[in-house]
């Protein structure tokens, strides 16, 4: 029997300035982060679009280990070595932890938190898939990469899209960061995540545009589809 492939993927920080030079370069802030207590945050471009999400931690050494979707996990490591070339930080991937179980597709989708994978890195800022609500992102630290772009669609209310819990009766997942249209042809969202419920069942978290979130039916890869709408775990921020 072939040895399942872990969904998640494990970047190691080790070094005097690892803590200070993620600081200057995720959405979290790094100074929460303690060997009892992880924390979650983001690394973004410039254009404030996520690169790769993470659940970060800390142990007894003062290496900081990030866990993210495995299929960034090389994206990742090298959008982090581009900025740390100055800082004295070693950054590699590592195994899983012993003892780890990482939560299903499914049972992750249903806390209404998207991973970000290969198919999807670069294509939303925090806000598109409600990291604002899920306490991915402080607006009380300093500046980070994408900062400026983050905090002027917080502060000025700019986000026009958001990320919503969807029902299709289908048969087949669609493929991550796909376009959705709405029942006229035109492009109302992406698809952020997605998880088989049953043969004839698939939930969705879908990015929407504002103006189309209450839509009742919607186009994937050439199908139509009846959509039922489900409830977030939490509130979606209206404003500042």
């Amino acid at each position: 029997m072939s040895k399942a492939i872990d969904p998640r993927g494990y970047i190691q920080l080790s070094g005097p300035d690892s803590s200070k030079f993620l600081q200057g370069q995720v959405t979290c802030d790094m100074d929460q982060l303690t060997t009892e207590q992880s924390i979650r945050g983001a690394q973004c471009t410039p254009k404030g679009r996520i690169i790769f999400l993470f659940e970060a931690s800390c142990d007894s050494a003062g290496n900081i280990v990030l866990e993210t979707h495995s299929s960034v996990t090389e994206i990742a490591i090298a959008s982090l070595k581009k900025y740390a070339v100055f800082f004295k930080t070693e950054i590699s991937e590592i195994g899983a932890p012993a003892n780890h179980q990482p939560p299903s597709d499914l049972e992750r989708l249903r806390t209404g938190s998207a991973d970000i994978t290969a198919e999807t890195s670069d294509l939303f800022i925090p806000q598109m898939i409600n990291l604002d609500a899920q306490g991915y992102i402080s607006f009380k630290k300093g500046c980070y990469t994408g900062q400026e772009i983050i905090a002027r669609a917080h502060y000025r209310g700019a986000v026009k899209r958001r990320m919503h819990h969807l029902q299709i009766a289908a048969s087949q997942i669609p493929k991550l960061g796909s376009e959705i249209l709405g029942a006229e042809g035109r492009a109302i969202g992406t698809v952020a995540s997605a998880a088989q419920v049953d043969a004839a069942t698939v939930e969705l978290l879908a990015v929407l545009a504002d103006k189309s979130s209450d839509c009742t039916e919607i186009e994937l890869d050439g199908q139509l589809f009846a959509v039922t709408h489900l409830s977030l775990p939490y509130e979606i921020p209206t404003g500042p």
